[in-house]
């Protein structure tokens, strides 16, 4: 007799975290005694043998289809992506995530050590610590402060280039660098346990020194290699080249300009190219991603990812309007009238009257447009004559009741003039100097906090107490002078009556106060709408994971699918808006209203992810990364500025990809002929440009026919337009198409009255251009360039020169090491 004794133990994610245990009670596979019939043995097992047949039907259709929804879903063994490799050495999705967030503590805790060292009278003296003393704020911490999954893998592979390199810090140069960071003012023991406290007992002093030694020496083996081209954050430039960015940003053109259209020319070109040019151009653009209205003109064949979208929006006003027509008019009314017991709806009488005339006088003036004939026109100028003498007379009447509070009220405002007039005078003349003198500090650089000695902080706190002097002797003389003002005369107490007021009429009110009345009630409305549809949606979404996994292992077939949701009767049904859109990718889906939503924030001050984000996926800034939504995958997002709600889902899911050459050959010939046809707009445009000789008139030369074509007077602009620190923004030329750097070169490169030929940014157009005036003249730009805040600025926008030179550090630097960035290849 053999006896089986089983015991199943399953190990579920549940919330609970409890495994669940089943035992199977021995039983007999062959009893000598008993019948050795195979019926016989099912029958005297029969309720073991149940037991074991549910819990493997259980585990197939419930288990299993779950764990294979989840491994092609990005679970298992596929969870864990490649994001980088270089130099052999293989970066994993949660190993940059890891890093990335550890260097964010690192970055907070830094800022709180910083500002308790600047607390306790200290100065953090550590190379690019930067504080600024009029905000009070930490601008830089001495490493990078942008914790993001980029910056990780950069400073992950720059810190293995370093250790090559040889540059090495124990643990005693790092326990140097915090004694510096908080001028020795904070023992080990207490960053220790403000790191703890910090990060929550997350991190210890071996994380911490393992980050600071990563990061320091990753910025230590790149600035080695940019000695003589950064100096600190800031690029060096050449006196030249700062000359040339303070005429790019200072400097502004008018011009004339002519365009010509290199699509005129497509007709001109060779309809069949040859095999070899097709799959010349076809090779060089199959895997670069075209997107919708690039600027780019190089040919781009591959497809990015993209998906068919089904959404429902729900309208904030429309609910309001919804809810306002429940309301009542005794309703609202008595709302009314209980507010205004409370005091509101109050105004001046002055401005109570001149609304109410506004309103007479629009009305009248409607109802008399109505009236009004042409053929009346002259005898309604008669009939106004007595209107105008009536009211005359009845101002006239109005003006003597009025003149005996006007001689009562006139005394005193002219006694009270020349205090005022004294006193404005005096407080200008006081507060010139002072305004002069809070001015000098701005040309200092005080964002940058040097190690100070013991003098110079004396001599800080003695200006500080002369400046506290000032100040009380200042409030003194004020408040003598206001004693004095009080003693002038009785009309200052004028201005201490409350105004008279007026209570505005029901009618101007009754739209506002049944808005008020309703608006929290339509939010929780929409709001509960949204969530219900939102909830049949991931419904319907869980549904179909089981169903697919069902498919899966053969248990079920597509006629077993869950009925999707009729949306679009759902929004009837609600009174939700319905829309669909084509196939849309990442850029266009901007084109669409949802596509100004993002995803709900974590809390009520903050937006969450872009809409093409949430759907198609991104690299977030804060080293996050979202994941790409599969298809039938609910997601809620707002416009906050349209106070509109929605929820959407894909309804197809295409992932990018290549095209073979057949299916996009006539791109690729069209983008072969449009080359061709820009060498003949070009050579069109050179030759209208050799036509006009100097003085001549560029429209003097245009073809018959095309004078559209033609725009002068444009501007003026300037090459490009400061719009931050460090950053700048092309100029604007609205009037032409999408004009880059090219354009902007020949624009303030050619002199008055000349010519020259250049191309638009996707080179799309070839524009003839003549400058006709440049602001302003060179004497005085040269004058404002002498100015030492003129010259920092011009030095932000850095060298072109050096810039190519970094550029090329970072691509040596890649083919050495073989490094392979893929995070977002396909974004």
């Amino acid at each position: 007799m053999g006896e089986l004794s089983i015991q199943l133990t399953l190990t579920s994610k549940f919330p609970w975290g409890y495994p669940l245990r089943f035992e199977l009670q021995p039983f007999c596979f062959l009893d000598p005694t008993m019948s050795s019939s195979p019926f016989e043995i099912f029958r005297r097992n029969l309720k073991p043998l149940m037991v074991l047949l549910t819990l493997l039907a259980l585990f197939a259709f419930v288990v299993l289809p779950a764990l294979d929804t989840y491994l092609r879903r990005g679970g298992g063994s596929n969870s864990d992506p490649v994001v980088a490799e270089y130099d052999g050495v293989t970066l994993t999705q949660s190993r940059v995530a890891r890093t990335t967030q550890q260097h964010r503590a690192v970055v907070g805790f830094l800022s709180d050590l910083g500002q308790e060292t600047i607390r306790r009278g200290g100065v953090p003296q550590v190379p690019g610590f930067q504080y600024d003393q009029e905000s009070g704020q930490i601008q830089s911490i001495g490493i990078d402060a942008n914790p993001s999954e980029e910056a990780t893998i950069n400073t992950m592979r720059f810190y293995s280039e370093a250790k090559k390199a040889g540059f090495q810090l124990d643990d005693t140069m790092v326990r140097t660098w915090l004694s510096r960071y908080t001028d020795g003012l904070l023992s080990d023991n207490e960053i220790g346990s403000m790191l703890m406290q910090f990060t929550k007992n997350q991190m210890g002093p071996i994380q911490l020194y393992e980050q600071l030694r990563m990061h320091l020496l990753a910025d230590l083996y790149q600035r080695s290699a940019m000695v003589g081209l950064m100096n600190g954050r800031l690029p060096v430039s050449t006196p030249l080249a700062q000359w040339r960015n303070f005429l790019k940003t200072n400097q502004s053109a008018t011009i004339n300009a002519y365009g010509v259209l290199v699509e005129e020319y497509i007709d001109q070109t060779d309809e069949s190219p040859s095999k070899s040019q097709i799959t010349e151009v076809y090779e060089a653009g199959k895997d670069l991603l075209a997107y919708p209205n690039d600027q780019d003109p190089e040919p781009k064949f591959r497809r990015p990812d993209s998906a068919k979208i089904e959404y429902l929006v729900a309208d904030l006003n429309e609910f309001v309007e919804r809810e306002k027509a429940k309301l009542s008019d005794e309703q609202i009314r008595a709302e009314y009238e209980r507010r205004l017991a409370g005091g509101d709806f109050q105004l001046p009488v002055e401005e109570a009257e001149e609304a109410a005339n506004e309103l007479e006088a629009m009305e009248t003036e409607a109802a008399a447009e109505e009236n009004a004939e042409p053929a009346e026109e002259a005898p309604a100028a008669e009939t106004e004559e007595p209107a105008a003498e009536e009211m005359t007379e009845e101002a006239a009447e109005a003006e003597t009741e009025t003149e005996p509070a006007s001689e009562e009220t006139s005394e005193p405002s002219t006694e009270e003039t020349p205090a005022e007039e004294t006193s404005t005078e005096e407080t200008s003349t006081e507060d010139s100097p002072s305004e002069e003198n809070a001015e000098e500090p701005a040309a200092e650089d005080s964002s940058m906090i040097r190690s100070r000695d013991e003098a110079v902080q004396l001599v800080a706190l003695q200006e500080d107490d002369d400046a506290d002097n000032e100040a009380a002797d200042a409030e003194e003389t004020n408040a003598e002078a206001a004693d004095d003002d009080m003693e002038l005369g009785d009309g200052l107490d004028l201005g201490d009556e409350p105004a008279e007021t007026k209570p505005q009429p029901f009618e101007d009110v009754r739209d506002q106060i049944a808005t008020e009345m309703v608006s929290e009630t339509a939010r929780q409305k929409l709001d509960q709408t949204i969530t219900e549809v939102y909830g049949l949606m991931r419904d319907y979404f869980s549904e179909m994971a089981v169903h697919e996994g069902n498919v899966a292992v053969g248990v079920s077939d597509e006629s077993d699918a869950p009925k999707r949701p009729d949306l679009k009767a759902i929004a009837d049904q609600k009174g939700l808006g319905y829309g669909t859109t084509g196939l849309v990718n990442r850029v266009s889906i901007g084109d669409d209203p949802i596509g100004e939503s993002y995803g709900l924030g974590q809390s009520l001050q903050r937006r969450g992810a872009p809409y093409y984000a949430m759907m198609f996926g991104a690299a977030m800034q804060d080293g996050s990364s979202i994941p790409s939504q599969p298809e039938f995958s609910p997601q809620r997002s707002v416009d906050l500025e349209n106070a509109k709600s929605y929820v959407s889902w894909k309804t197809e899911d295409i992932e990018a990809y290549t095209p073979e050459l057949e299916e996009v050959r006539d791109e690729v010939i069209l983008a072969i002929r449009t080359q061709e046809a820009r060498n003949l707009a070009q050579k069109a445009a050179e030759g209208i440009a050799e036509a006009i000789g100097q003085g001549k008139k560029l429209a003097d030369a245009i073809p018959k026919g095309k004078e559209a074509n033609l725009h002068t007077d444009l501007g003026p602009f300037t090459w490009l337009n400061m719009v931050g620190m460090m950053q700048t923004s092309l100029g604007n030329v609205p009037e032409l198409n999408a004009v880059g750097n090219e354009f902007m070169q020949s624009v303030f490169s050619t002199e008055v009255g000349s010519v020259k030929v250049a191309p638009n940014a996707p080179q799309s157009v070839y524009y003839v251009v003549q400058p006709i005036e440049f602001q302003p003249e060179v004497e005085q730009l040269r004058e404002q360039f002498s100015q030492p805040q003129q010259r920092f600025m011009a030095q932000l926008i850095g060298d072109d020169g050096a810039t190519n030179i970094i550029r090329g550090f970072f691509e040596t630097v890649n083919e050495r090491t073989g490094f392979e960035m893929k995070v977002g290849d396909d974004r």
